[in-house]
């Protein structure tokens, strides 16, 4: 059973904070169920377990297939920003239509509850209720949270970061330390594991299910302008890689593997900063094909081979769930195959892949 419910004002301040009362009284209700109160969020999300995550699983056929799900999968309660406008921010002029989820308890949108991905969708309501100088009502806070993919991924030594955010009933203390979570995994080098292989070995031995050459960020070659289209096939390969084992994607480099520069890219540039530039570019590519969690997985660095400057993009594979490309109205969803991206497009398919990889509880 699933229920929806819209609030609108001129102001989604106020819009907001009516979401916010509703969902507070269907908790209240839930408590009740369970002879409790409401003391805050963390003790409600304890005293509702029960009620998310009964315990038990249903078999499910697909493909003449069974496949075993929790009963939590999808269970839960939530307040989601509908956005109806494009970002005054960005580039793009065209609308969108894209949910973020803000604040709730339980599998929402059948993915498990992750704060990593809710500071993120937070700092995304912010940013986009500036774009449109809208009044917070002095609800807007700062948050300092450290991320577990980032320090995960070894960015121990770096600060956490600080996000402004408008205020949810979350609690965010203690999630300000490293490791909060707790300690990170380490994984020991064999003696026996070959050692790290260079730039430059990489880019002689070709393109792989890891590894894709783009000669261009924006460039396109046939028009001799910057092309909406070029990012787009960039985008595409970063899903594929999210969605299968990582990989690294290198930007300024020919099929071949040669190094030819990023000076096409920096030739549509007005700025003194050449680099400031590419990130720039790749970082609003990201905001408009992908979800802002895609962050978490994704670092880049520019190197010079020979003279020629190029742009390497490392994507770690998304642990937890599915990555989807957005094309306009639509959704599409790569994986990497031995040199090229692909697109799967059955439902089935899709579903299939996603259990295979990742299980049936996201």
């Amino acid at each position: 059973m699933q229920f929806e419910e819209k609030f609108e004002d001129d102001n989604p301040i106020k819009a907001r904070n009516l979401a916010f009362k509703r969902y507070q009284s269907y908790i209240d209700v839930l408590l009740e169920g369970k002879n409790k109160k409401y003391v805050s969020d963390k003790q409600a999300r304890v005293d509702l377990v029960s009620f998310i995550d009964p315990g038990t699983k249903s078999k499910i056929n697909i493909e003449n297939k069974q496949v075993e799900f929790s009963d939590a999968f999808g269970n839960g309660i939530g307040v989601f920003l509908v956005l109806n406008a494009p970002d005054q921010g960005t580039l793009f002029s065209e609308s969108v239509s894209e949910e973020l989820f803000i604040h709730g308890i339980g599998n929402i949108a059948y993915f498990p509850f992750d704060s990593d991905d809710l500071i993120l969708h937070l700092e995304e309501e912010y940013n986009y209720y500036q774009s449109y100088h809208c009044d917070t009502n002095n609800q807007d806070i700062e948050v300092v949270y450290c991320s577990r993919d980032e320090w995960e991924a070894g960015h121990w030594e770096e600060e956490p970061a600080k996000y402004h955010i408008i205020e949810t009933p979350f609690d965010w203390s203690g999630l300000d330390k490293p490791f909060w979570w707790g300690e990170p995994r380490v994984e020991k080098v064999s003696e026996l594991q070959p050692p790290p292989k260079s730039i430059e070995q990489i880019l002689r031995e070709g393109e792989s299910n890891t590894v894709e050459f783009k000669p261009a960020l924006v460039y396109n070659f046939k028009t001799g302008k910057a092309g909406i289209g070029i990012k787009n096939i960039i985008a595409k390969t970063i899903c594929a890689f999210l969605n299968s084992n990582g990989g690294l994607l290198f930007i300024g480099v020919t099929d071949e593997g040669v190094p030819q520069g990023l000076s096409f890219d920096y030739s549509l540039s007005d700025s003194k900063n050449k680099r400031d530039f590419i990130h720039l570019e790749f970082d609003q590519m990201i905001d408009y094909f992908m979800s802002p969690v895609v962050r978490n997985y994704v670092s880049t660095q520019f190197y010079e081979i020979n003279g020629s400057e190029i742009f390497m993009v490392s994507v770690m594979p998304s642990k937890r769930r599915p990555i989807f490309l957005k094309n306009g109205d639509q959704k599409e969803f790569y994986v990497r195959g031995e040199a090229s991206s692909r697109r799967i497009i059955e439902i089935e398919e899709i579903v299939n892949y996603c259990i295979d990889k990742w299980g049936a509880n996201g």
